[in-house]
Formats: structure tokens, C-alpha cells, sequence
């Protein structure tokens, strides 16, 4: 598992560079990494573990924030506004974005980062509403590798671009703006003011 140590931070030269595709069949540095990536996502999950080991919760995290400049990252995360609250725990190596809708949406509260550990203030770039993806998923209980095509909305679809993001070297703090910049764009969610 990785700590917080491990995780690389805001202003370091290598999360802002392009990363490597994977090659097949995957190496086993490259196993050990996914995993890991995994797992601090589960262990991320309970705060009493979080305080055993010093992490923070996160519900995504990408290879480059733990210094291999490889295109897989790891999600986990729940659609929270569905009526099922449907999970999403996966890996993918080399995803492909293949399709966007046209409407956008906003953390209205902003986003956050594993690699950002200061305060920001500001919203990130809106985001497609709607995605299909491509790209290998590595099966954390098989370990076996697959294709896999899915559509995602809303709150999976923003963790997912997030993650993406980091494969071409891009933190969202390159992509804040102020509230009365997303005049196109709507919330995921109200915030009550009271």
C-alpha cells in the first residue's frame, strides 16, 4: 500500500509530465503499483485507518502521484445522486475518452487532490456530464486483465476526467476559475447556504 510519503506532491516536475502507455503483458512493478493503488483507495475509505496510517481519503489516484509515469490510474467511488448509489471500484490502464456530451457540470464545492495539499479557492473547468470510455482494467480479486467500454455520469464521469487529467501532466489547480466563469455549466448538486 502506498502512504502518504509515497504520494507526490503539487510543484513536483514529474506529475506535470505526459505518461508512458502500458505495454502487455504488465510487469510486475507495474501489478505491484495497481494494488497499490487499490488498495490505499479501500483503506482511504475508513477514517479510523486513515488516522492509523496518516492518509488522506481520496476516491481516485493515478500512477503519477506515486512517482510511475504510466497511463493506469484507480477509481473508487460511489454515484451518490443515483437512485442505487452504484459503486465504482475500478483500474484502467491506457483509458481513452471516446465520447463527451455537450453539456458540462461542476463540483460546486470544488475538487480536490491527493497531491494538492493546500487550500484552494475556486472551481475547476466544468466537465463533461457524460463520458464513454475505453481501456484495460486490471481485476484487483483475479488478477486478471480485460477491455472494458462504459459510459459514466455525473460524479464518476468528473472522478474519472480528474484522474485522466493527471496522465497528461495536468493538475486541476491549472484549471480554476471563479463561480461567475461557469455561466454554461450547471452544479451536480445544490449547496444549502444555511
Amino acid at each position: 500500500m502506498y502512504y502518504d510519503k509515497d504520494i507526490v506532491k503539487e510543484g513536483t516536475s514529474s506529475l506535470y509530465e505526459v505518461c508512458s502507455e502500458v505495454k502487455l503483458p504488465l510487469s510486475k512493478d507495474e501489478i505491484e503499483c495497481l494494488d497499490g493503488l487499490l488498495e490505499y483507495l479501500i483503506v482511504s475509505e475508513n477514517e479510523e485507518l486513515c488516522q492509523k496510517y496518516n492518509i488522506r481519503p481520496g476516491v481516485g489516484i493515478a500512477a503519477p502521484q506515486v512517482g510511475v509515469n504510466k497511463r493506469m490510474f484507480a477509481i473508487n467511488c460511489n454515484d451518490f445522486l443515483s437512485k442505487d448509489n452504484k459503486k465504482y471500484f475500478y483500474t484502467f490502464i491506457n483509458p481513452k475518452i471516446i465520447e463527451r456530451s455537450k453539456s458540462e457540470i461542476y463540483l460546486p464545492n470544488g475538487e480536490g487532490c491527493l497531491s494538492v495539499v493546500r487550500d484552494t479557492e475556486g472551481l475547476v473547468t466544468p466537465r463533461s456530464k457524460k463520458i464513454t470510455i475505453k481501456a484495460l482494467s486490471y481485476d484487483y480479486s483475479t488478477k486478471k486483465i480485460k477491455n472494458i467500454t462504459m459510459a459514466l455520469e455525473g460524479y464518476p464521469a468528473i472522478v474519472f476526467q480528474h484522474e485522466y487529467d493527471h496522465l497528461d501532466g495536468i493538475l486541476y489547480t491549472s484549471k480554476m476559475y471563479k463561480p461567475e466563469d461557469l455561466k454554461n455549466a450547471e452544479p451536480l448538486f445544490e449547496i444549502d447556504e444555511e
